[in-house]
């Protein structure tokens, strides 16, 4: 009974973003092409595990800050980036239902849950407190590895519609999920190595890497909601949008909406109880709360998005919806 519990806590958070995201491309992207990103995404995880042992060969250090670096970027976010990287450039954007820009920026988010959802699967399995790992993987990394996919997918988007020369296209939807997913990782981990560390003052640098962390979620929720009305709203205004642009069945939006007003009213109350934490008990308690609240948001946020009533066709024409 334990062991499907675990399955459940484990699959059921990137499922659900899974479902979202389909609910919006299936009639663009598809179902087949959607559900082999996924697969892809779970393929790419034993790939970044293959390079991140090629660059542990490189001999980078192990302790202390440096080698919560090292971890964070040589173990983590170059290798599992480029990996996903490969499976959308390689698989993806050569599929024969790949035939636009939102295509691509489906297929690389659906990718990254991919990864997240067999990450997760391992992580859960080795966790002496699976509903505790779980709960702070479902509103953290499983979301992050999504962000990271969706910053990868909007500069192939752009690629593919020629709004953005390849060379800067392909740097930012590597090197940006690189960034991010590496500055992500690498507080968490320098906090983990501080036991390490013959410092003075370990408070002071607690807040730091927690301000540093801070930052780049609140960064990486901005872009998350940016990138999704690029390609989810957006996109339906463009003078020359993508061949196959059908908007999703309204009917079948208004429960996301509802999700998501759910889920923003949820991250408040959690985000309001971190304040009153960190004013009257810690601050870095109650910050804690105030950013695992906020991924949540920033989804929430995405699924409230409204579509616009009229769209552009290709030939310049408005098409009410």
């Amino acid at each position: 009974m334990t062991f499907i519990l675990t399955m459940c806590a484990a699959i059921i958070p990137p499922l659900f973003l899974v479902a979202f995201f389909l609910t919006h491309f299936r009639h663009r992207l598809g179902l087949g092409l959607g559900v082999k990103a996924v697969i892809g995404g779970m393929i790419s995880a034993p790939l970044a595990i293959g390079f991140s042992v090629l660059l542990a060969r490189l001999g980078f250090p192990s302790e202390g800050l440096w080698g919560a670096a090292t971890k964070a970027w040589m173990g983590a976010a170059i290798p599992e980036e480029i990996a996903k990287f490969l499976i959308v450039w390689f698989y993806i954007r050569r599929h024969p239902q790949c035939d636009s820009g939102g295509d691509l920026f489906c297929g690389a988010a659906l990718v990254g849950l991919g990864f997240a959802l067999l990450e997760n699967i391992l992580y859960l399995l080795n966790s002496a407190n699976w509903v505790m790992t779980g709960l702070l993987r479902g509103a953290m990394a499983v979301p992050g590895h999504t962000i990271d996919g969706m910053m990868m997918g909007v500069f192939l988007a752009w690629w593919w519609r020629k709004d953005i020369l390849a060379p800067a296209a392909l740097i930012l939807a590597l090197g940006l999920p690189i960034l991010a997913h590496g500055f992500y990782d690498f507080p968490l981990m320098a906090l983990d190595a501080m036991d390490e560390l013959p410092i003075s003052d370990p408070r002071s640098l607690r807040e730091a890497l927690f301000g540093l962390y801070l930052v780049t979620v609140l960064i990486s929720a901005a872009a998350a909601i940016w990138a999704g009305r690029m390609e989810m709203i957006e996109v339906f205004l463009r003078a020359q949008p993508d061949i196959d642009l059908h908007p999703p069945v309204a009917s079948e939006l208004r429960i996301w909406r509802w999700i998501g007003r759910a889920m923003i009213v949820g991250a408040g109350v959690l985000a309001l109880i971190g304040v009153i934490k960190a004013l009257n008990v810690d601050p870095l308690e109650g910050g804690w709360l105030m950013v695992i609240a906020t991924f949540p948001a920033a989804f929430g946020v995405i699924m409230t998005m409204k579509l616009p009533t009229q769209i552009r066709t290709a030939s310049g024409h408005w098409l009410r919806i």
